[in-house]
């Protein structure tokens, strides 16, 4: 009789290891490498096989190496201004990256029929209140969500919203310069920190109206306690240890930084519900006959309202998880884009002067803002469409997963590939911006570059369905502001200073940018 003999554990062990060994290297080496073999044979693709990670793990090497995290996307495009799409794999997922004009205006018009937001590397790790929000929601989900909250943002109710926004923009300023527009005593800031407080006052007195997320109006320890725990959220969704175990793995608190993360997000949570509760309280108790300060009746109702007494219902998650996305939302996009703004300005002072000058002209050193003002103000338009083009808080719009078939002209998606197009890729690209790394807001008065005259181009607030709904706000928000700062002070930075552009919640300027103000006479 043969003997018999188990194998030993050691055995086993290894076995198992070697099989767990071929199926990742088949998974995400040697399949993706196959897949990205299809896409060769298609006119202006830039094929790149980088397993795993793509080239996410690229915007912390570009951050350290060269002061910015989109510098390979940026040389990339430089280098091969004629590309269409870059094809590369992303996990075990082939991924299309589209520069070309044409084919972004086919992926908008497509993208809510044929795709849905791809949630596979930040699904683990996002705030809950963010899934259930405008911004990541599909289908029935969203559209039901999308017209409720449009009833706030079309525009009579932006125009009515300017006056707090101007009042707000005065206090800001007279908090933080310490002096009155006639000093002569220059003030220093940190207009990346200060102006979140700023864009977060602004959007807790239109949509909620109070005055402060606090009830003690000093809201800036909130504030920056949720973006910072959003920040480390982004800061995991990017490290190779979620590529390599998932969002899971942060939960098992193995680090200090990961039970630091997720006893924020548990104290984040509980505040906003009871944010929740102290606003259904409020309203509860407005009366019918309920008066605005002149005596009138109030003209329009703010987003809670709206959220809190529309017919349909909604769970109180869905409530919450509104109030957290346009918080976050306007807050952190708004307030980046005007520091960066800062900079650009500090850095051309010609461009500084000859808006000051426009401002000047349209409403003088006193004069209260009005819509007109800055719908009039060719200048000023120029800027922040520069400002955007060359610093916008968004590189690339969230990557979409195909749900079926369907062809970009004569690419073929697939289901469950993921796209994208790239918004700093085409804002850089030579093909549609000349000289696009110098800031140039003539560019858009003379529209000879053919970016500033092709709209599908220029995507900073994307396009389609999906396009940004706070767009209005944010035009009305920056502009305002930059407005009452350019007609008061010169705008200089606080030096030494070297620019650093990386991912905090979004694209941004690294370190803080401090700006020192000069008081015009």
């Amino acid at each position: 009789m043969i003997p018999f003999h188990l194998p030993s554990p050691l055995l086993i062990a290894a076995a198992i290891t070697t099989i767990i060994t071929i199926r990742f290297l088949v998974k995400y080496f040697i399949k993706p490498f196959y897949l990205l073999q299809r896409y060769k044979k298609y006119k202006g693709v830039l094929c790149l096989y980088k397993p795993l990670g793509g080239t996410l793990l690229e915007i912390k090497d570009g951050e350290a190496k060269y002061g910015d995290s989109a510098y390979y996307l940026k040389k990339r495009i430089k280098d091969h201004p004629s590309t269409r799409f870059i094809a590369m794999p992303l996990l075990d997922r082939m991924t299309i990256v589209l520069f070309d004009s044409d084919l972004i205006k086919q992926f908008l018009a497509k993208e809510t029929m044929m795709t849905v937001k791809y949630l596979g590397l930040s699904g683990g790790i996002m705030s809950e209140f963010l899934k259930n929000g405008l911004v990541f929601t599909e289908g029935e989900h969203w559209k039901r969500q999308r017209k409720l909250i449009s009833q706030v943002f079309h525009f009579d109710y932006m125009n009515n919203s300017l006056p707090t926004i101007r009042a707000t923009a005065k206090e800001w300023i007279e908090k933080n310069c310490n002096s009155s527009s006639s000093s002569s005593s220059p003030c220093t800031v940190n207009v990346s920190k200060e102006l979140k407080l700023f864009t977060s006052t602004v959007i807790w007195r239109i949509f909620f109206g109070e005055d402060s997320f606090d009830e003690n109006k000093t809201g800036a320890p909130t504030v920056l306690r949720v973006l910072e725990n959003l920040r480390v959220s982004t800061q995991l969704t990017l490290s190779v240890l979620n590529l390599l175990f998932g969002g899971r793995f942060f939960k098992l608190g193995l680090r200090e930084i990961d039970r630091r993360f997720m006893r924020e997000r548990k104290l984040i949570k509980e505040l906003f519900y009871n944010k929740l509760s102290h606003l259904r309280e409020k309203i509860n108790k407005k009366s019918d006959d309920d008066t605005s300060a002149d005596g009138s009746k109030p003209k329009f109702k703010n987003l809670i309202e709206l959220l809190l007494e529309q017919s349909e219902g909604l769970s109180d998650l869905e409530i919450v998880s509104q109030i957290f996305t346009f918080f976050f939302a306007g807050t952190d996009t708004t307030s980046e884009l005007l520091a960066i703004s800062h900079y650009l300005l500090a850095t051309n002072p010609e461009v500084q002067t000859k808006l000051r000058e426009e401002v000047l002209a349209h409403i003088r050193k006193t004069e209260d803002i009005m819509y007109e003002h800055i719908t009039q103000m060719e200048y000023l338009n120029a800027v922040i469409k520069e400002a955007l083009r060359v610093g916008g808080p968004v590189l690339n719009i969230i990557f979409r997963e195909a749900t079926q078939d369907f062809m970009l002209n004569d690419i073929e998606i697939k289901k469950g590939m993921l796209v994208t197009a790239s918004v700093a890729g085409v804002a850089h690209n030579p093909k549609y911006f000349s000289n696009p790394e110098k800031f140039r807001p003539e560019r858009w008065i003379e529209k000879q570059d053919p970016g500033t005259i092709d709209t599908s181009i220029y995507l900073p607030f994307s396009a389609g369905a999906r396009r940004c709904i706070g767009e209005q706000l944010v035009l009305i928000e920056y502009k305002v502001m930059l407005c009452e700062l350019v007609r008061r002070f010169k705008i200089e930075l606080k030096l030494p200073f070297k620019l650093t552009m990386g991912i905090g919640v979004v694209y941004r300027a690294k370190p803080d940018i401090h700006v020192i103000y000069t008081p015009i006479s």
